[in-house]
């Protein structure tokens, strides 16, 4: 067996699946999770590859943070954690399957601070194509975005929403972290109003040119200012590759 295999067979044997584990270092320390794909070992030992250093300095206890594109919850729970019990986490995951293990992993941690949609963020309401693969569950997407950036993965259809339309029943958001595969634009889209009323800040994970110029729309037309987590300010998010970026009202 390759060194490689060999790793990953003993990382199977000691995290199986559906077995429940407890964070051992970083932010999330001692929070109980179900082991799935994408959410195990590089959890449990809190490896930093999500930023949690990075949102820990940013997240203030009280507000309100929009997790869109929740997958399992593994930002949810970081989340709620940093807001505290006076503040609200507004979860977004399209899939059913990972929005159960969302939900699950928010009961085993008491979490109660959470408010989870069973949806994509789009700029329609309705039903959409979603592009997405079990082995490769970090990537799914809405199937009309970023024909670029592709995998593997049948189609399923889910439900979408606008967070425009749901202004009415959410508080307003401090931070939207968005990571959608793609669909960054939909999401902005779908945004406009809630962004020109409340001006949160916005961290986003580019994965396309619809993407980036989805940022440069955003910057000219609700007057934000694009840095790279560093610091380092992106006057063009379409000139040379970015990402994450921090957005915020100039």
């Amino acid at each position: 067996m390759k060194a490689g295999s060999l790793l990953r067979f003993m990382v199977r044997v000691a995290y199986p699946f559906g077995s429940i584990r407890r964070v051992r270092r970083g932010p999330l320390r001692g929070s109980r999770f179900v082991v799935r794909p994408a959410m195990g070992f590089s959890f449990v030992w809190g490896r930093d590859s999500m930023n949690w250093g990075w949102f820990s300095g940013m997240v203030r206890p009280g507000i309100t943070v929009y997790d869109i594109g929740a997958n399992r919850g593994q930002m949810t729970l970081l989340f709620a954690r940093l807001v505290g019990p006076t503040g609200t986490v507004v979860s977004f995951e399209p899939v059913p399957t990972l929005f159960a293990d969302l939900i699950r992993n928010c009961e085993l941690n008491g979490v109660g601070n959470v408010r989870p949609y069973n949806v994509a963020a789009s700029d329609i309401g309705g039903r959409s194509g979603f592009r997405y693969s079990e082995a490769l569950s970090t990537q799914g997407k809405l199937s009309d975005v970023e024909p670029e950036y592709h995998s593997v993965a049948e189609e399923v259809i889910v439900r979408t929403c606008r967070i425009d339309d749901l202004a009415g029943e959410l508080p307003a958001p401090s931070i939207l972290k968005i990571d959608v595969e793609g669909a960054a634009a939909k999401v902005l889209a779908g945004a406009r109003q809630t962004i020109e009323r409340h001006r949160p800040g916005i961290y986003i994970e580019l994965h396309g040119p619809e993407e980036r110029q989805a940022v440069k729309v955003l910057m000219r037309d609700h007057g934000y200012t694009a840095k790279e987590l560093s610091g380092v300010d992106v006057p063009d998010p379409t000139d040379g590759w970015h990402s994450p970026l921090w957005c915020v009202p100039a």
